[in-house]
């Protein structure tokens, strides 16, 4: 089954199961960067009681879908800004587009800007975490992705951006900051050195006080 013909049958699926009325395609396929193992993301909204996923495989392509009450439908929050930029796939009235409108208009605004302190405590935390991780058991093992997934989020809070999640991420550093996506793709590498991870700790989080 074709990308296509998995959005309509499940598109049909959630109208007549779960009494959805507003349906959104989002991410890789809906901004044109989708590739043979992307995933289709779909949101939609009805008269549910609480949010819920479907998640499955369908032959070579994974699904997944959230479905959340209709209410969630009248504000824009920072969870839900994932979902700017979809293509409507249904709409009750104007609801979709209405909605797509007041992400767009968060997005605008930007995050709340960390403070000084706060930026000061993660990058003490960055350094923390770098010498934790050369310990070189399980939970140092543990702690060094943790601060591989932290060191991405932190660049972007606190320079007062939103963070869009790791592909948007490292796109973006690959377009706007090219010393810090370089330094992310050695440290990134499969049985990376300790020194890779140093260097760039020290580039995003500064020389700490070793």
């Amino acid at each position: 089954m074709t990308p296509t013909a998995m959005v309509e049958a499940i598109c049909q699926e959630l109208v007549s199961s779960h009494g959805v009325h507003t349906i959104l395609l989002y991410g890789s396929h809906a901004d044109g960067t989708a590739t043979d193992d992307s995933d289709l993301d779909i949101a939609a909204f009805g008269t549910v009681v609480q949010a819920f996923r479907i998640a499955r495989q369908e032959g070579p392509v994974y699904l997944d879908v959230w479905v959340y009450p209709e209410a969630d439908l009248s504000q824009a929050s920072a969870e839900s800004l994932r979902l700017r930029g979809s293509q409507i796939l249904l709409q009750r009235g104007a609801l979709a587009t209405t909605f797509l409108d007041r992400l767009d208009a968060l997005y605008r605004q930007g995050p709340e800007r960390l403070s000084a302190n706060e930026v000061a405590a993660r990058d003490v935390w960055a350094h923390k975490m770098l010498a934790r991780s050369a310990r070189g058991d399980a939970e140092a093992h543990y702690r060094r992705v943790w601060l591989l997934q932290a060191l991405l989020e932190d660049y972007f809070h606190k320079r007062g951006l939103w963070f869009e999640g790791p592909k948007k991420a490292l796109r973006w550093l690959q377009a706007f900051d090219r010393p810090a996506y370089e330094a992310y793709c050695l440290a990134l590498e499969p049985g990376a050195s300790q020194q890779a991870i140093a260097d760039l700790v020290r580039l995003l989080a500064g020389q700490g006080h070793a």
